[in-house]
């Protein structure tokens, strides 16, 4: 049978997203986890924190492998992800410190190795499948990724009420084995369709890589990005319940329903903002201008959120538009990547990239963690009250509870978010600075305008 993009490149890419993008279905796990184990809220932030961290850094090392043989990578990624789901699940189910230690290596360590090679495996493929729209091809590799939480938050949800938390676990690992098993026996990249100027371009070292002024700035911008993304993400819910959207005022019913159609919306803008933007970049030449888009957008909606905290509608609104940009950061990456170093090592430079997640695995969600609820605060949760204290939960009385953020915690998060945006901004100018020496005033853009960039119609006016 001839292999085609549908066959070859969209599906196996569909199916190897599915499964490594149930990492962000983690959150919905944590109170069964949590009831049914006894662990402490630690053992659940860093077992999502490691699985982040080993992500990135397994993306960062193993472009050199999806450059040689996507197979080899898929296969590598078929299983680290079931061995990791596997310990997972029966750490869940005996529990105890013992237990604990397993789901943070195999949640933490080992499946989170599986995501950073999965991740990485089909982006470069569809890119050439698609050569006409690799903008977009980009996009809709990485969109494959988030779409995970579409299909699965309402699934996980319905396991949950039918089944323990380890037998969900169980049952999930044998569907992702099976569509892992089927990306990895079709997946197939057309490295002929490489053009003769991708094929003659010269390779840039790996250590040359690691210290361009362009690299450096372009790898700070992934960083924050990512951060506050996950920052936001890891504890969305928490968000929500302190809003007052709880299952003590709303009932079980409706406030299930709630955080279904919340967490969907999230997942949406994070589509949406790897779907549009990625193939508004196919009509770019510079196609860093995404980014400024995305600073500018950012900033706005956190100083909304700082100047009208008490307001639900404008949170909501903060958080959707916060997730829409990260996605675009994910998925507006490889195209500049491409236009900087070429497709032909574009794995590798994209994983070297990617290392900046596994850093912003560990520190994103501690940001927000730390804001939240550093010194001793209280909120509520589906499965009854909690006091936290210093990385720990205790049983306490409901009327203790206190609304943490209506007493400035929502102004604090998003300022010390917005402060993160304004650096990133200055990130995003200096890396057009340093990726465009020297070019026409026209070329510069915004960077040019700024003086950050030497124009040609510049010098020519001086002389």
């Amino acid at each position: 049978m001839k292999k085609n993009k549908y066959l070859n490149g969209i599906l196996p890419m569909f199916l190897m997203n599915f499964a490594v993008g149930a990492v962000y279905c983690w959150t919905l796990f944590r109170d069964p986890i949590l009831v049914h184990t006894g662990w402490s809220q630690s053992v659940y932030t860093w077992s999502f924190s490691l699985a982040m961290f080993f992500c990135g850094m397994t993306a960062a090392f193993g472009g050199k492998i999806v450059e040689k043989s996507v197979k080899k990578a898929s296969y590598i990624t078929l299983i680290l992800f079931v061995t990791g789901w596997v310990i997972t699940s029966l750490s869940i189910l005996f529990g105890g410190s013992l237990g604990a230690v397993g789901a943070i290596v195999g949640f933490g360590v080992i499946q989170g190795m599986a995501v950073g090679m999965g991740y990485l495996t089909p982006i470069k493929t569809l890119m050439l499948w698609m050569d006409k729209k690799q903008g977009f091809a980009a996009g809709l590799a990485i969109t494959g990724f988030a779409l995970t939480g579409v299909i699965l938050n309402p699934l996980i949800m319905l396991l949950l009420r039918f089944f323990t938390v380890y037998q969900s676990f169980f049952i999930l690992t044998a569907s992702f084995t099976v569509c892992l098993l089927t990306a990895t026996l079709l997946i197939y990249r057309p490295d002929d369709k490489m053009t003769k100027e991708d094929l003659s371009r010269e390779a840039v070292p790996v250590i040359k890589i690691l210290f361009q002024p362009k690299f450096i700035f372009l790898w700070l911008i992934l960083l924050i990005n990512v951060a506050v993304g996950l920052a936001v993400i890891s504890h969305e819910r928490q968000m929500y319940e302190a809003l007052g959207i709880t299952e003590y005022a709303l009932g079980p019913s409706l406030f299930d329903t709630l955080m279904i159609v919340f967490v969907n919306i999230s997942v949406f803008f994070n589509l949406a903002g790897r779907m549009a933007m990625s193939s508004w970049q196919d009509k770019l030449r510079r196609k860093h201008m995404p980014y400024y888009v995305m600073v500018v957008g950012q900033i706005f909606v956190c100083i909304l959120a700082v100047i009208f905290a008490r307001h639900l509608a404008v949170i909501l609104i903060t958080i959707w538009v916060i997730n829409f940009f990260f996605g675009c950061g994910f998925a507006c990456l490889p195209g500049i990547l491409k236009q900087h170093y070429g497709i032909k090592q574009l794995a590798t430079v994209h994983g070297l990239t990617l290392s900046a997640w596994a850093v912003a695995g560990l520190v994103g969600n501690q940001i927000a963690a730390f804001i939240l609820f550093s010194g001793g605060n209280y909120y509520r949760t589906g499965y009854g009250d909690y006091y936290y204290s210093y990385g720990e939960y205790h049983w306490v009385n409901y009327y203790r509870w206190v609304d943490y953020f209506r007493n400035g915690g929502i102004t604090i998060l998003f300022g010390v978010l917005g402060a993160m945006f304004v650096i990133m901004g200055i990130f995003v100018l200096f890396f057009v600075r340093a990726a465009f020496k020297k070019v026409d005033r026209n070329e510069g853009g915004l960077a040019a305008k700024l003086g950050l960039i030497k124009c040609s119609a510049t010098i020519k006016n001086k002389k």
